[in-house]
C-alpha cells in the first residue's frame, strides 16, 4: 500500500511576513494522488490548527487522517512520532510511505523507518542541518537519507504523479 504524509504549515502553504497566503497545494493533485494511495496530514500543530488550514484550503477530504500533536506524546523529529503515526494508521514496515516536509530534521527521522523524504523548500535549505552523512566524511554532500527537494509541493506532486 501507498501512503503520502505530508506536513502543514510551509509545505501545503506559505505565507509570507505579512501572513498573506503566497502558496498553497493544488488540490486537483491531492485528489490525483488520492487515487493512487492514501493521505495523511501529520503536523506538530494543534487539531484545531490543522482544522483551520484545511478549511481555509478546502483539503480536509483529501485527507484519510489529520494526525497532529493532539494525537501524539512526540513530536517530529522525535522518532517515537513517526512510530506512533503508522501504528494509528495502520501502516506496516512493507508499505510504501512517501513524507512531504520542509524541515530537513523532520525527514531525517523519517526516514530511519525507510519512509521516502522529500524536502519542500523554495530554497531547498539546508542550514542549520548537519546529519546528513553516514560517515564523517564532508557532511554537506552526502544525504543518504533525503529521497529529492523541491521548491515547492505541486512541483513535487506532479513529478510523482508522471
Amino acid at each position: 500500500m501507498k501512503y503520502y504524509i505530508f506536513d502543514l504549515d510551509e509545505t501545503l502553504y506559505k505565507q509570507d511576513e505579512n501572513l498573506k497566503i503566497v502558496e498553497a497545494i493544488d488540490k486537483d493533485l491531492l485528489i490525483k494522488l488520492k487515487e493512487i494511495g492514501t493521505l495523511i496530514m501529520f503536523s506538530n500543530a494543534t487539531y484545531s490548527h490543522c482544522d483551520y488550514w484545511c478549511g481555509i484550503l478546502n483539503i480536509k477530504d483529501c485527507f484519510s487522517s489529520i494526525i497532529s500533536s493532539n494525537d501524539l506524546e512526540h513530536s517530529k523529529p522525535n522518532p517515537l512520532a513517526y512510530k506512533k503515526v503508522m501504528e494509528l494508521c495502520g501502516i506496516n514496515d512493507n508499505d510504501e510511505i512517501h513524507f512531504f516536509d520542509d524541515l530537513p530534521i523532520n525527514l531525517y527521522s523519517a526516514s530511519q523507518y525507510n519512509w521516502k523524504t522529500f524536502l519542500i523548500n523554495k530554497n531547498n535549505n539546508m542550514e542549520n542541518y548537519n546529519k546528513t552523512s553516514k560517515s564523517s566524511e564532508d557532511n554537506t554532500n552526502h544525504l543518504y537519507w533525503l529521497s529529492e527537494k523541491y521548491e515547492n509541493i505541486n512541483k513535487c506532486i506532479t513529478k510523482i504523479l508522471e
